[in-house]
């Protein structure tokens, strides 16, 4: 009897033992080798991942082959779907696939050496969750098989000797992660084909983002972590990223960076996890408030001072200067809690262009379409709200629960209406020799 013979035959003994197999007649045994020896000697290195929509389809339609051992016209790939399928999230804990899961757990004891057994170390390296009932299994099953392995998985076993060991192989893999300077190249060069969706890849994150984090106001620490959530190479890590980012902005709690360091950090996550002020889905809809309160500190500051900026090179009259130290000043003395900038249509395009340059979004500013010429601060100062314009604008303050205030972080203003439903305005005003400012008096008085 051939190979393929003895390992089908093995396999259906031990599933008949436990009960899996519906008791029937079965085909002939060459008509199985016909079907099922492509399993068995054909399995890819790399297993396809099925859609979500296919993958219960997969799973019960490998639960009537197993259980009335039907195997005509079944193709590799299908097989291998599968495998992906029953041991998912979704579907690794349902009673009624327990048959298919021993179909693969008999097929690993039984099987040669090749394309199968490398095919079934994928399958438990994505579905890999520490703790879980059927990662244990597959870790053991495996783990009798270990010298077998080939292919690229065999690279893998021999940079992670504790692969097989579930409570351990995650700490090891962070202590890998720990030692590379692009955490991310270095596992896949390791055998993770897709390192931010592996199972193991994923509980090793956290053991690495806990040990990093002490050391993240240094740069080496922080190139280490962003290399591995954002690798030039790589997609950037989505699910999981929340706490990286807060490890990154905790060290900072207490502390301010420096103005470049600063402006580093937030293009940084605002170019991968999106502005929080406009997004509240992704990484922020669970995201530590005080945490987040750091990131929005730095890009209030960050974006008046580029609104100063654009706007500096536009106004060539003497009264924008003074103005503009004045509400950086309020910034620095930690009274200014958010700020948003809404420019004018050719300062827009401006913004836009310098903004591409350094690599940050257009979405980043508004745009004021009321006035030509015209561009605005929008603030929150405590309870209230201020909009500040440039040329001979009025400084506008509207308390926060006005229905008619200015919201913040809106892609349009209309600074018409801005002025129209305030009843709280004032000029800006010097004396000659710059000694009172009569303006800024005013503006203490009222926020």
């Amino acid at each position: 009897m051939s190979d393929a013979h003895q390992a089908t035959e093995s396999t259906r003994a031990i599933l008949a033992r436990r009960g899996v197999l519906h008791t029937r007649a079965l085909p002939p045994l060459d008509q199985i080798h016909r079907s099922v020896g492509s399993i068995l000697a054909t399995w890819p290195d790399v297993v396809r991942k099925p859609s979500a929509e296919d993958r219960e389809k997969l799973a019960l339609n490998m639960l009537f082959r197993v259980q009335n051992w039907k195997w005509d016209d079944v193709t590799t790939q299908r097989v291998i779907s599968a495998a992906v399928a029953v041991f998912d999230e979704d579907r690794r804990e349902r009673a009624d696939l327990r048959p298919v899961r021993d179909f693969y757990l008999a097929e690993i004891s039984t099987c040669d050496r090749g394309a199968f057994l490398d095919g079934m170390v994928g399958v438990y390296v994505d579905s890999f969750a520490l703790g879980a009932a059927h990662t244990r299994t597959l870790a053991q099953a495996l783990a009798v098989r270990n010298a077998d392995i080939g292919g690229r998985n065999q690279k893998l076993t021999e940079s992670l000797p504790s692969l097989f060991r579930p409570d351990e192989a995650p700490k090891e893999l962070a202590k890998v992660m720990l030692g590379a300077e692009h955490p991310y190249e270095t596992l896949k060069t390791m055998g993770f084909s897709s390192p931010h969706t592996s199972g193991l890849a994923k509980a090793a994150h956290h053991t690495f983002v806990e040990r990093l984090a002490p050391d993240l106001a240094e740069a080496d620490a922080r190139s280490k972590l962003f290399n591995w959530l954002a690798p030039e190479s790589g997609p950037v890590l989505q699910t999981g990223a929340g706490p990286a980012i807060e490890a990154v902005l905790a060290v900072w709690r207490d502390r301010t960076p420096s103005d470049a360091l600063r402006n580093e950090l937030s293009e940084l996550i605002i170019a991968g996890w999106n502005d929080p002020r406009l997004h509240t889905g992704g990484i922020w809809s669970g995201f530590d408030p005080d945490l987040k309160s750091v990131l929005l500190r730095w890009m209030t500051r960050e974006d008046m001072e580029f609104f100063c900026n654009i706007v500096s090179l536009s106004q060539k009259n003497h009264m924008w200067p003074p103005r503009r130290d004045f509400w950086l000043s309020m910034h620095d003395e930690g009274r200014i809690d958010e700020a948003w900038v809404a420019f004018s249509a050719d300062a827009y395009e401006t913004a836009t262009r310098q903004l591409r340059r350094q690599g940050g979004a257009a979405t980043r500013f508004g745009k004021q379409v009321g006035i030509q010429d015209l561009s605005l601060l929008v603030m929150r100062i405590g309870n209230k709200i201020v909009v500040d314009g440039c040329h001979s604008y009025k400084t506008h303050v509207f308390k926060i629960d006005d229905p008619k205030a200015p919201k913040l972080y809106r892609l349009r203003y209309d600074a018409i209406d801005i002025r129209n439903a305030s009843k709280l305005s004032k000029k800006h005003h010097w004396s000659e020799s710059r000694k009172l400012a009569t303006w800024e008096i005013w503006v203490d008085q009222n926020v």
